[in-house]
């Protein structure tokens, strides 16, 4: 056995699995319109890996030489379907041609009957990310007896002395190549894991609301997010393997600390709560809303803690409120209005017939004139309230209670000229 051939073959192949494992991962193209390059380029890349090793025969014995040629062929049709691997087959079928002699034609069939099958179960595994040990198995099965018609279709000379090297060929194919697709495999799984990793943590850091992970039994802080980096006041480093419960002050007569996961998330899993004092790395109290859900992985529980600053909750049931109000004061405007300036003519237009038919300095006309004016007082008033655009009220003063002022609450009347 010519180790230093098998070695340097093994060599190669390795290579090559790393190449495409690492490319995999990097360069993979999402872009549909970009996959016809990157199917070329993997096909031209592994038929030069084919060429190689048909080049770097190994000698099993004197005078009897097998190559691997099959095998890259077939990892990357596992891997990556038809296109590749018929690239690369014709790379290495252009080489096959060119070295000539009896096996040419039959050397060809076999190269193109390996991509087809590492095509088919490509397409049984499902895709790349799919592909499995069992997979390469069954094709390195296939493999192997294509390799056998290949010889076979030399005649008696070729199953001569395809006895003479079965042994190899079977240690390549049956052995070496799920081997090799479980390297590929565990590589494309780890790169693949650490993208997902990496997109996790953007989508986490660009979530609004903070989002916190929590030992549920020690209660360290196992993860978090910027959100909640900015609202705690402490850099993520300062925050990983902190006590959770420095940040949830105690929660007033119980003593119970509201960073505890409460019985309703203990027995649901899920528990929310508004309005909950959280305290940051200054010393400040905010209200914040908070959601908490208990999961259970791989025998450890966690405590998700997802929550925001109540600011904007309480502005906006304010403003709601604010509105509800306005909204009673213009309607009740508008009855009082209807109700008081009909009557209220009335008495002005009378007030004023009083006042003329009596005498200027008479007593009788001095009321007339008060009663006029309080009229108007009384109409000026019943204006203002259908101007009224916001709740102002006035300040205790004694028993009275705040009532509504409708001078500030009122929209300001424009009375110059146009």
């Amino acid at each position: 056995m010519d180790y230093h051939h098998l070695l340097e073959a093994t060599g190669i192949v390795v290579s090559g699995v790393l190449f495409y494992s690492l490319a995999y991962g990097w360069f993979a193209p999402d872009d549909p319109r970009r996959r016809p390059f990157w199917v070329v380029t993997l096909g031209l890349v592994w038929g030069a890996i084919t060429v190689v090793l048909m080049i770097s025969r190994i000698e099993t014995r004197e005078g009897v030489f097998v190559d691997g040629r099959a095998i890259p062929i077939a990892l990357i049709g596992l891997f990556e379907g038809w296109g590749a691997a018929l690239i690369a087959g014709l790379a290495a079928s252009a080489y096959r041609v060119y070295l000539g002699g009896s096996g040419a034609v039959a050397g060809v069939i076999v190269i193109f009957g390996v991509a087809v099958a590492g095509g088919l179960a490509h397409r049984w595994a499902g895709g790349t990310e799919r592909v499995r040990v069992h997979h390469a198995f069954l094709l390195a099965v296939g493999t192997f007896f294509i390799t056998f018609g290949g010889f076979s279709l030399l005649g008696d000379p070729g199953r001569t002395l395809f006895a003479r090297v079965w042994p190899s060929y079977l240690l390549l194919t049956v052995v070496g190549l799920p081997m090799l697709a479980l390297l590929m495999e565990s590589i494309i799984e780890r790169r693949l894991l650490a993208q997902e990793r990496e997109r996790f943590r953007a989508v986490l850091d660009d979530a609004t609301d903070a989002v916190r992970i929590v030992d549920a039994d020690s209660q360290r802080i196992l993860d978090c997010n910027r959100a909640d980096c900015e609202i705690a006041g402490f850099a993520r480093d300062a925050m990983l393997g902190r006590d959770s419960r420095q940040f949830w002050p105690e929660s007033g007569a119980s003593g119970a600390s509201r960073s505890e996961p409460s019985p309703e998330a203990r027995a649901m899993g899920l528990s929310r709560a508004l309005s909950v004092p959280f305290m940051t790395a200054s010393g400040r109290t905010l209200a914040v809303d908070c959601t908490r859900r208990i999961v259970a992985y791989r025998g450890r529980r966690y405590e998700i803690v997802i929550y925001r600053d109540a600011a904007e909750r309480l502005a906006g049931e304010e403003a709601r409120r604010e509105a509800a109000s306005l909204r009673s004061v213009n309607l009740l405007a508008q009855a009082a209005a209807h109700e008081i300036n009909n009557p209220l003519a009335i008495i002005m237009g009378y007030s004023q017939m009083l006042e003329d038919r009596l005498a200027a300095e008479s007593e009788e006309g001095n009321w007339a004139r008060t009663c006029r004016r309080a009229a108007g007082r009384i109409r000026d008033a019943v204006a203002r309230l259908s101007r009224i655009v916001r709740i102002e009220s006035t300040e205790a003063t004694g028993s009275l209670p705040p009532i509504l002022d409708t001078e500030r609450s009122a929209e300001p009347q424009d009375d110059t000229p146009r």
